[in-house]
């Protein structure tokens, strides 16, 4: 993502109306669904029906997910590959459904320790940092073998 929004900064310095107005809609999408999500969940009727049982956690998941996804995730989606978002999101969800499932045993846990702390993150964190290291140390060797092949 980062790769694609250098890529559009750089080319800004052209002049592409078309592009200021895709920038400007999705500045305006991005507040509107914030907006949205914030008025939403800030109604205590509707905290009180996701409390309620099943279906309010239901619906709470499907206005997350899908109805009013995050900006974030939001322009997430637009920018990489459907492959790449797909992995992602099985990961959250697989994330999300055990969490829920051992809440009652992470009560006592959750004073603890932070959300970002939890078993399913780390370990999320943990594939992150491996898959980093991993090109990290590829690199090196190419470049060992560069160096070391001589002239």
């Amino acid at each position: 993502m980062t790769y694609k929004f250098v890529g559009i900064l750089r080319s800004l310095t052209d002049d592409k109306p078309y592009q200021r107005t895709a920038i400007w809609l999705g500045v305006g999408l991005g507040f509107a669904i914030e907006l949205a999500r914030k008025l939403i969940k800030a109604n205590a009727a509707y905290r009180r029906f996701v409390k309620s049982g099943r279906t309010g956690f239901a619906t709470d998941f499907t206005l997350d997910a899908i109805v009013l996804p995050s900006p974030y995730a939001f322009s997430f989606g637009g920018f990489v590959n459907l492959n790449t978002s797909f992995w992602f999101a099985a990961g959250g969800a697989v994330s999300s459904a055990l969490n829920t499932f051992t809440a009652k045993k992470r009560a006592a846990d959750a004073k603890a320790l932070p959300e970002d702390m939890s078993s399913t993150s780390l370990f999320g964190g943990g594939l992150i940092a491996g898959d980093a290291l991993a090109a990290l140390a590829i690199g090196l060797v190419g470049l060992a073998g560069t160096l070391l092949s001589g002239p």
